[in-house]
């Protein structure tokens, strides 16, 4: 993962805070960390705090205790790895970037 500035990574924290609030600050300082690896295609590990997690972006899914309850009115998982993962790859929930 190449290194965001700190306007990038505001950027897509933006982005991010009207879905998830603090997850979304979580899931920045583990982005920020350098805490998130790409896989293959959708797949990430995400080095969280104790236990490393695997987000598939594309189904909308964490294996963390977290990522298995729905935060939003839609039903979609937001969890703090689902947010580093978003903001790693430099797109919002909606797939824009």
């Amino acid at each position: 993962m190449a290194t965001m500035t700190r306007y990038e990574l505001g950027r897509r924290l933006a982005a991010l805070v009207p879905v998830a609030h603090e997850r979304a600050v979580k899931g920045a300082e583990l982005a920020a960390t350098g805490k998130v690896h790409r896989l293959v295609g959708s797949i990430w590990l995400v080095n969280g705090s104790g236990d490393d997690y695997i987000v598939d972006v594309a189904a909308g899914t964490c294996d963390c205790p977290d990522g298995r309850a729905p935060h939003d009115n839609a039903g979609v998982k937001m969890c703090k790895h689902m947010c580093a993962v978003m903001l790693s790859e430099g797109r919002g929930r909606d797939g824009t970037e």
